[in-house]
């Protein structure tokens, strides 16, 4: 028996498989039903909700208030001293006082700056003092109107305070080692009796200054002052002779008619006579006062003045007394080298407490010469340097008494002590 073919019962099996899957495949399908679509909704308007936001802070802060502008002048301040500045004072210019002190607790340091405002407007002084309380500079009438401007420099000023009689026409500062006064510093000013003169821009500096009249006499001289900061200068003006006062006696040793010295010699002291219009004393022993007494007469109310140079030690001095003898007198001293002068007063042969200790006086001249007085009145001594009066005491002591003149030595001896005139006169 024949077996079948391969190919035709796989064709035959394939159709079977393929009407499995497909079932009716060849009726068409029922008609879908239309369908009804809905009604459309109407889209509602939903009502707006409000939403509270929070405002954020700005970024930017508000500009602050203006701090209120002090009323009153400012003054700008340059320290270009070599000196701190602790204290400030501003002063009216007609005030006796310098009032409070404007820095506070600040410091203006040398080569510093600093502005003080709120200041009171007019004419005023303004002061710089250092840590001591030390004068640095002083600012004088200034007119403080607005914005001001102060550079203190560390020069110095003199206050010229002129108590004497006569008009200063011509103001002097010279430096200690020049030969020459210099130039006028008044310019076209003048300072009358009773007022008063302020010369600033001084470099800081040893000087003698001198005051003089119209015709260039001298009212007062000064001699090695020390100008650093602020100085006041009261200027006496030589003091007049009393109206009563009548020359009794005048020597300028141009001739010993006199009898002065007459070559006497002690051992101690050499008493000279008088040559080259000078009667001199050489004291050779320290600690020694040596004079020559002036014999004609014995004055009760009297005024003598000598003229004195000294040579050899540096405390070396000149001198001029008065009393009855050689155990009681009165002995005033002029050292020119340390520019002091006293009184002592010698009685029944001690020495007592002196009427007037060492004391400097600028009055006299470091090189000399100067002149010494001494005035007896109404109970009263007075002591004269240069014809400024410098000292008095009370007097009740030697009712009468004679003038000596020459000169003391302390701790080196050999000094001469030479003078150049006397002059007596007597109060009557």
């Amino acid at each position: 028996m024949k077996r079948p073919s391969p190919i035709l019962v796989s064709i035959v099996m394939l159709v079977l498989a393929t009407l499995a899957c497909f079932p009716n495949r060849g009726a068409q399908p029922t008609a879908t039903p239309e369908q009804i679509q809905p009604t459309a909704v109407q889209e509602q308007v939903q009502p707006t909700v409000a939403v509270e936001v929070e405002t954020p802070a700005p970024t930017v802060q508000p500009t602050s208030a203006p701090s209120p502008v002090p009323q009153g002048a400012s003054i700008e301040i340059s320290n270009e001293s070599d000196v701190d500045v602790y204290y400030i004072y501003i002063s009216p210019s007609d005030s006796g006082e310098w009032g409070e002190d404007w820095l506070g607790d600040q410091v203006l340091p040398a080569g510093g700056a600093t502005t003080i405002y709120g200041v009171p407007e007019g004419t005023c002084d303004i002061k710089a003092a250092d840590q001591a309380g030390e004068i640095v500079e002083v600012f004088w009438e200034v007119d403080l109107a607005g914005a001001v401007s102060w550079t203190i420099t560390g020069t110095a000023s003199l206050v010229v305070d002129n108590q004497s009689t006569s008009t200063i026409t011509n103001l002097y500062i010279s430096s200690t080692e020049s030969d020459t006064w210099g130039d006028n510093w008044l310019t076209t000013d003048v300072v009358g009796p009773g007022e008063t003169y302020v010369v600033s821009g001084i470099p800081r500096g040893s000087y003698d200054i001198k005051a003089t009249a119209s015709d260039n006499s001298a009212i007062e001289v000064l001699f090695n002052v020390q100008l650093v900061t602020e100085r006041t200068w009261t200027v006496q003006g030589s003091y007049p002779l009393p109206s009563n006062a009548v020359l009794r006696f005048e020597d300028d040793f141009s001739s010993n008619r006199n009898n002065w010295g007459r070559n006497v010699d002690t051992g101690d002291v050499l008493y000279n006579n008088p040559a080259d219009g000078q009667f001199c004393i050489d004291i050779r022993s320290q600690n020694f006062t040596a004079w020559e007494w002036y014999e004609p007469f014995r004055p009760d109310q009297f005024v003598a003045e000598i003229m004195c140079t000294v040579t050899g030690p540096a405390d070396a001095t000149c001198g001029l007394g008065f009393g009855p003898d050689g155990d009681n007198l009165y002995w005033f001293e002029v050292t020119a080298y340390n520019q002091a002068f006293a009184l002592f007063l010698l009685e029944n042969g001690s020495w007592q407490t002196p009427p007037i200790e060492w004391t400097e006086s600028v009055n006299i001249s470091p090189q000399g010469p100067n002149y010494l007085s001494m005035e007896r009145v109404q109970g009263q001594l007075n002591v004269f340097i240069n014809g400024v009066l410098v000292g008095q005491v009370a007097s009740d002591r030697f009712p009468t008494g004679r003038v000596g003149i020459g000169g003391s030595t302390y701790d080196d001896g050999n000094a001469t002590v030479c003078i150049d005139s006397l002059q007596v006169w007597r109060l009557e």
